[in-house]
């Protein structure tokens, strides 16, 4: 376990986490935002859907910045500021700057990939088992709730794992790149922590109809 914190990631976790990210904004979410419906077991009411559409946009714009971050995070020459730049150039982007603007903002959303991850598996499995009922809202003209629970499990949530994982990596690589060992470690647990426990309060939620599931 002890080696495990104190190994620095390669670059290619910064490759990945935006490879990944790119990939679920654009053919999930801008594309589900344009209209497609291959990912989508059922319909949306149409007074629901054009609002549906636009915060599906959103996410995919949000996810995809999270991959842009993990690209400056994962690799100093993107860190770089180009040398033609009348201020700074050819020098880093300053720590002051990177650290609360993308280091946080990846820290965070990588704790809440994570969750969504283990909340979706878990309660969606426990749908198909038979000992949980989802809460759907009432936007949907008609919903396959089987469908939609195979879905999150053989495709939606593992990309959330995934992007959570190369996130918090990049976050780590960047980091141990900058001298920050002992934060490095102690982020990971934390952040190992938070992803746990809002895990386990997303599960309650869901569990006890006090959240509904898009």
């Amino acid at each position: 376990m002890t080696t495990l914190l104190r190994r620095t990631p390669g670059p290619a976790v910064a490759w990945w986490g935006f490879g990944v990210a790119a990939f679920y904004a654009i053919a999930v979410r801008f594309y589900q935002a344009a209209g497609g419906e291959i990912g989508m077991a059922g319909e949306m009411l149409p007074e629901h859907a054009a609002g549906a559409g636009m915060a599906s946009y959103l996410a995919g714009l949000l996810i995809l910045l999270g991959g842009v971050a993990c690209l400056y995070l994962g690799l100093p020459e993107v860190r770089r500021i180009p040398r033609w730049f009348p201020v700074g150039g050819g020098r880093e982007i300053p720590g002051v700057l990177l650290r609360p603007l993308c280091l946080t903002p990846v820290l965070v959303g990588a704790v809440f990939a994570v969750a969504h991850a283990f909340v979706g598996t878990t309660t969606k499995a426990a749908a198909l088992l038979g000992v949980m009922e989802i809460p759907y809202p009432d936007v949907w003209a008609w919903i396959d709730e089987d469908a939609t629970a195979w879905w999150d499990l053989a495709f939606y949530e593992p990309c959330f794992l995934l992007l959570g994982v190369f996130l918090h990596l990049s976050a780590v690589r960047y980091l141990r790149a900058t001298g920050r060992e002992a934060v490095a470690r102690w982020t990971t647990v934390v952040s190992a922590v938070c992803a746990v426990g809002f895990a386990a309060v997303g599960i309650w939620m869901v569990a006890s109809d006090k959240v509904l599931v898009l």
